[in-house]
């Protein structure tokens, strides 16, 4: 698209070089020649080449002016260029050449015959003649300039000649309505973007003269369902076929020796590809985003395969990867999430070598590679990069060779089929994630004999969830106490063995009772029985969820206190923290009923070192004057007192003032809390919060921990006792709290605000990155935004985890080009045509040289959104767009966003859109392709003749006929000056 638009500005700069410098020798009949010998060439006037033609124009073979006959031969360099009210023409067969821009933009032409003198089109001749419909190139044409047809986009009819051997770079680019297209026999080169974006190209012949395609050649004729490439073929250029969506698939010929980068880029119909044995290298994104490609065989001659090569290929389950293959780029197989099958010859390593020093194994955190069942590392790798086996969620086992020196970030994470891994004593660092979301991986040997000075990252063995007593560190001997002590190691290994001495383990503990009854002051005998029976300790630790109504002592014995329920556990010693239970109820004549009555915990996040607020709930069935809870917090974690030593328990308007809250530490380790009526006033309501408990967090906290009530009982107005099932709560304690950006220990939409500034480059102070990263992608965009706000909208809900971004989405953002004067204003706009619903967006505008933007508004559709622009360091201007209270952007199509754009001098360029980004109102992510908005420039007419008197102006139609003023439309407006020059200038309204 940028290199189409640099043309557009090369021809004009050429046809206002035109102006100043053509000279015609003479005029007849209105029409400009200049004189060769005894031959004419029509050429444009010398003030101005947008010439005042109207309706039909018939140009005579010979032409005499002062009694001198000359031969008309040629169509010289511009001569009609911008006659926009220019209908048909008649060339006479006396014409053997039609120079470059000889008709360039005359947009109301509908019809012309090239006659068979001619043998050379120019470049640009016919571009931007949007009303030509169809055109007969002659036998006699052996070459078609460049971007001799482009923008002829109601063109359905072509006849190429056959002598015509070059079809050059863009010359029918944007003939959009051309649906079939026969190239001749005597074509052997098809030029850079030649059919580009010809939407309603369906079928095309290549013939066998053919010999080279170029870059882009057939890049977005998304119509074009199938294609022959011929064997005469030696050259496809980059992204040849790009954008072809429609196309089903592709026999790439044996005279094809490298396949470059996004020839077949976004071909999301194509289902096969077959690709030669004369193929030694496949490009970057070759095949990427071809979502209905499912296998793909490549031959033993290919060596190279490009970095995201079969990215996005969404429903590949197969592809057979020969032992040629010496380097595969970063994401090859990125997004593939249905490949199952990778064959790869591990006698022949596959790296990718790009330091020279070192072999490094490298993909991408997003590469997901199932089926790598089995994979052996060669000893010719030093280095296991960034991602490397990232998501192989097959991977099973791995041999990690002596040779390796480093692990880098996010290696391994969530291969969540690795159960074992060894760390060879060479390795000095280990980078963050490296081993992150491996819940299956039970066993980690370490060989490093000095752990302290092991550069280790962030979070390297950590399990989201996981249970980090279940894991076992095996370390060099001697150095077991070095690991226990370095909290980089031990925080994330429930026991820690010297290698060689390694206990054997409890495997499972059963309870001879899993339920019982007593009466007060009755004894149970419990028996736990411990496998395997050769365990290295067997000894197990007794206690009672509730001691003041059954205690146990450390045979297992239990003895009845009081009425009530209580949990006795058998633990085992060994590390293995295996438990079995037996739940005992205490009577005494009358056993407690038991409704359907709830405590329940709500679940917080904090930030180590908080105190925190946590309300207690009940929903009740009965009508209830009293209870009392036993609270647990986790080790660490304390109740927080006020100035009396008193804990910290408020309760809500549900309790009445006669009910009196009390608290006391209780004999098994918790806090009880207790509450009654002395005159037995019911607890008002059947649901909600309770009361509230303020807890300490500690400074070292870090993960998830619960808060547990047991032992609840709730008595009736009746004075009748209910026991109450256990509840449990989670707090999952941070560095940070997710969503404060600017670290005020609270959510609010001020961290909306501080977050927007960070996207705008704004540098605001203070600002936590890894708050405000709420999807934990690594960058802060307006995904985040939107997920801060779901979480300040649902305070009970956690924020959605973004997913990946929709690989396979129609919808579109785009833009509406201008045309303006130097020193003129215009509103540009830019439109999003969607199929679902957005609640937000950014975007990033990069605007050419001598153009400047300004007065940035959205449209109705966003009318409530919150809306900025700011400069970023990278030059270009960032728009963000997001509503605080998740509202959805209006409609399905139209334009979103306008702003205004001033000509401060000649534009050199288009404004590129980039760095799109939409947000559902699910907080889904959508990345939109990058588009152009054309803008063209000219040095104003009237700048140029400023000192001209204006005789008189007249206004005419398309169709030639004079009107009284301007209408509708388009209208062509021809002011007179005193000198007897005229200029003319087309108007929309």
């Amino acid at each position: 698209m940028k290199r189409i638009n640099l043309n557009h500005l090369l021809l004009l700069v050429m046809a206002l070089c035109a102006i100043s410098a053509s000279a015609y020798d003479f005029m007849v009949d209105g029409i400009c020649y200049n004189i060769n010998g005894n031959e004419a060439t029509v050429t444009n006037s010398d003030d101005n080449y947008n010439h005042t033609f109207l309706g039909e124009v018939s140009i005579p073979n010979i032409v005499t002016y002062n009694g001198q006959t000359y031969a008309v031969t040629s169509i010289g360099e511009y001569a009609f260029s911008g006659c926009y009210g220019l209908i048909s023409i008649t060339i006479p067969n006396s014409v053997t050449s039609i120079g470059q821009g000889a008709f360039q933009s005359c947009s109301g032409l509908s019809s012309i015959d090239i006659p068979n003198s001619v043998t050379f089109i120019g470049d640009a001749a016919f571009t931007g003649c949007g009303s030509l419909t169809a055109i007969d190139i002659p036998n006699s044409v052996t070459t078609i300039g460049e971007n001799a047809f482009m923008d002829c986009e109601n063109m359905t009819n072509l006849t190429i000649g056959n002598s015509v051997t070059s079809i050059g770079d863009y010359a029918f680019a944007y003939c959009k309505g051309l649906t079939n297209i026969t190239i001749p026999n005597s074509v052997t080169t098809i030029g850079e973007y030649a059919f580009a974006y010809c939407h309603g190209l369906a079928n095309i012949t290549i013939p066998n003269s053919v010999t080279t395609i170029g870059e882009g050649t057939f890049s977005d004729c998304y119509s074009l369902t199938n294609v022959t490439i011929p064997n005469s073929v030696t050259f496809i250029g980059d992204g040849a076929f790009t954008g072809c969506s429609s196309l089903t698939g592709v026999d790439i010929p044996n005279s094809i020796s490298s396949i470059g980068a996004s020839v077949f880029g976004d071909c999301s119909a194509m289902t096969y590809v077959n690709i030669p044995s004369s193929v030694s290298s496949i490009g970057a994104y070759a095949f990427y985003r071809c979502s209905n490609l499912t296998s793909i065989d490549i031959p033993s001659s290919v060596t190279e395969i490009g970095e995201s090569a079969f990215s996005q290929c969404i429903a590949l389950t197969h592809i057979n990867i020969p032992n040629s293959v010496t380097i595969i780029g970063y994401n090859p197989f990125s997004g593939c999430n249905k490949l199952t099958n990778i064959l790869v010859d591990s006698a022949n390593p596959i790296f990718d070598s790009r330091n020279n020093s070192n072999a490094i194994i490298e993909t991408n955190t997003n590469t997901l590679i199932v089926g790598c069942i089995n994979t052996i590392i060669p000893n010719s790798i030093t280095i296991i990069g960034k991602g490397a086996f990232s998501s192989c969620i097959g991977l099973t086992s791995i041999d990690i060779p002596n040779s390796v020196t480093e692990i880098g970030r996010s290696a391994f994470e969530r291969c969540i089929g690795l159960t074992s891994i060894a760390i060879p004593d060479a390795v000095t660092s280990i980078g963050g994630n490296a081993f992150y979301g491996c819940n299956g991986l039970n066993d980690v040997y370490s060989y490093i004999v000095d752990p302290a000075h092991i550069n280790m990252g962030y979070s390297v063995f950590e399990l989201y969830p996981g249970n980090y007593e279940a894991r076992t560190l095996h370390v060099p001997v001697g150095t077991a106490d070095d690991y226990q002590s370095d909290k980089k190691w031990s925080r994330y290994f429930g026991s820690i063995y010297e290698i060689g001495f390694e206990p054997i383990l409890v495997t499972s503990i059963e309870m001879d009772k899993a339920s019982a009854q007593l009466m007060v002051g009755e004894s149970l005998q419990l028996t736990a029985t411990v496998l395997p029976e050769d365990a290295t300790d067997k000894s197990v630790t007794w206690a009672s969820s509730n001691v003041s109504v059954a205690m146990v002592d450390d045979n297992g014995l239990v003895t009845a206190i009081d009425s009530g329920s209580a949990t006795i556990y058998a633990t085992t010693n060994d590390g293995t923290n295996l438990n079995a239970s037996c739940e005992v109820n205490v009577t005494t004549s009358v056993t407690p009923q038991t409704f359907d009555n709830q405590f329940s915990v709500t679940d917080i996040s904090a930030k180590h070192g908080d105190v925190v607020v946590i309300p207690v709930s009940l929903i009740n069935h009965q009508s209830f004057a009293a209870f009392q809870t036993d609270v647990f917090l986790p080790e660490g974690f304390s109740m927080v007192t006020d100035e009396d030593d008193e804990y910290i328990v408020t309760p809500t308007a549900r309790l009445t003032t006669d009910h009196v809250l009390m608290t006391s530490d209780a004999n098994n380790g918790s806090v009880r809390v207790l509450c009654y009526s002395p005159n037995t006033l019911p607890i008002s309501g059947s649901e909600g919060e309770l009361f509230y408990i303020t807890v300490q967090v500690p400074e070292d906290a870090d993960g998830r921990y619960t808060i547990a009530l047991r032992n609840t009982l709730l008595t009736t107005t009746e004075y009748q006792e209910m026991g109450v099932p256990d509840a449990e709560g989670q707090m999952d304690i941070y560095a940070f709290i997710p969503g404060d950006a600017n670290d005020s220990r609270t959510v609010t939409v001020t961290d909306i605000v501080v977050t927007a500034q960070y996207v705008l480059d704004l540098n605001p102070d203070p600002f936590i990155f890894e708050a405000a990263d709420m999807n934990g992608d690594g960058n802060v965009t307006v995904t985040d935004i939107m997920l801060i706000a779901y979480l300040i909208n649902h305070p009970t809900m956690n924020a959605p985890k973004r997913s990946p971004a929709l690989a396979d989405c129609n919808d579109r953002m785009s833009g509406e080009g201008v045309a303006l004067n130097v020193g003129e204003t215009r509103t540009v706009s830019i439109i999003l045509d969607n199929e679902m619903d957005y609640s937000a967006f950014q975007l990033d505008l990069t605007l050419p040289e001598g153009l400047t933007a300004s007065n940035f508004q959205l449209t109705d559709r966003a009318g409530n959104h919150a809306f900025d622009v700011s400069a970023i360091n990278s030059g270009k201007l960032r728009v963000l767009c997001y509503s605080p209270a998740i509202e959805t952007i209006d409609g399905h199509s139209g334009a979103l966003l306008t702003f205004e754009v001033t000509a401060t001098g000649t534009v050199m360029g288009d404004i590129t859109v980039d760095g799109i980004e939409l947000v559902t109102t699910d907080c889904q992510t959508i990345r939109p392709n990058a588009f152009s908005i054309g803008i063209n420039t000219m040095t104003s007419v009237n700048e140029l003749s400023t000192a001209k008197a204006v005789a008189r102006v007249d206004y005419f139609n398309l169709a030639g006929q004079r009107i009284d003023r301007p209408e509708s439309g388009v209208t062509l407006v021809v002011t007179t000056y005193t000198d007897g020059t005229r200029t003319t200038e087309k108007v929309i309204q």
